[in-house]
């Protein structure tokens, strides 16, 4: 097969990738592992209403569970409260819906193919379809977006340049659980514990239900997640915020090493694979969909031009997110370490975490 544009994942940024190109007549071919887009949800689902200047969720209402108006920050010691309009998203939905929007426009989507293999000098991918016994697939790209999530097991036929990969990792495991304080619960709550170090644990909500999860930075501490999750599950549940009844859990995994190098010839990152998800908060839904429809713009006009524009991509998204990244990895590593029981947490989390007036001090 023979496209102008192939794009290796169909979430949020690479479908947004797809839906940019076909908008402008490019040929593109969309890609993905998973029998169903957006599924199973790996993700805590909040994003902010400033969602609604690039994807205009009034038109998809089943996408949005329920709209949240605060974020709040438990230390253990205090609560803290701050504005925090967003949705609590039907991620599979959202997921489902921009994939939709590319076909509809033009883009070929093709979904249960593992990309095994990225010859960068012969311009191919190569891999294969799950469903049909692990049949041989390969694509000829004139240009390559690779939009595969946090991390990837490509084989690079060619040795790519230095920082196209993430680093570092917040490791993170959720729950769906019963929500027993339903009425007026309009807040996504995140709480910094000793027992969850180079992270924290969150209850946002969803109806009836709530995400419970936790995510840890590994290897840096050894606490098991399962050991962490629990010990968070006990606390919120002696609260009397949740029940003890499980519907599903999931895991995954959260870039928190700051942005990549986002383009090498050819090819180009957007999304978790470009390292756009903040360091701090783990908030990357936005950035992906942003950074997506950007870089099928650049693509589209480098093809029109007959010359790429790459660098040109790389550049205005380093003026949007270089330093705002930068500053949240500098804290996470400079006072992650200093949070070591409640008093702590509650002095320094002000300047952790972007709610604060005190972060940009």
């Amino acid at each position: 097969m023979q496209t102008e544009v192939a794009i290796i994942g169909a979430g949020p940024a690479g479908a947004s990738a797809a839906y940019s190109l076909s908008l402008k007549g490019i040929k593109n071919v969309l890609i993905d592992r998973k029998k169903t887009i957006g599924f199973p949800v790996q993700c805590a689902e909040f994003v902010s209403r400033n969602i609604n200047q690039f994807i205009n969720l009034t038109k998809i209402p089943a996408a949005i569970n329920q709209k949240v108006g605060f974020m709040d920050i438990d230390t253990g010691r205090n609560l803290y409260r701050f504005d925090g309009k967003g949705y609590m998203l039907n991620r599979d939905i959202f997921d489902d819906y921009i994939a939709k929007l590319a076909v509809k426009a033009g883009t070929n989507l093709i979904k249960r193919t593992n990309i095994l293999k990225i010859n960068a000098g012969g311009n191919r991918i190569s891999g294969v379809d799950i469903s049909d016994n692990n049949k041989p697939v390969e694509i000829t790209y004139g240009y390559l977006i690779i939009a595969a999530g946090p991390q990837n097991s490509f084989d690079l036929h060619d040795k790519f340049e230095p920082g196209l990969k993430n680093k570092s990792y917040v490791f993170a495991t959720q729950v769906k659980a019963d929500l027993l304080k339903v009425e007026g619960l309009d807040s996504a709550i995140c709480y910094f514990r000793p027992y969850i170090p180079y992270g924290y644990g969150w209850v946002f909500p969803k109806g009836k239900f709530a995400n419970v999860g936790i995510g840890i930075e590994k290897p840096k501490v050894n606490m098991p997640l399962s050991s962490s999750l629990n010990n968070f599950l006990n606390e919120i549940r002696n609260k009397g915020l949740i029940g003890f009844n499980i519907y599903g859990k999931t895991s995954g995994l959260i870039p928190v090493s700051g942005l990549n190098n986002l383009c090498f010839g050819n090819i180009a990152l957007c999304g978790d694979a470009a390292g756009l998800t903040h360091p701090v908060t783990g908030a990357g839904i936005l950035s992906a969909v942003i950074s997506g429809s950007l870089l099928g713009d650049y693509i589209a006009k480098s093809l029109r031009s007959s010359s790429n524009l790459l660098e040109e991509y790389k550049e205005e998204i380093e003026s949007i997110f270089r330093k705002p990244l930068s500053v949240a990895s500098r804290k996470r590593c400079e006072l992650y370490p200093l949070m070591t029981d409640e008093e702590s947490i509650d002095k320094t989390v002000k300047s952790l975490w972007p709610s604060f007036e005190e972060y940009y001090g």
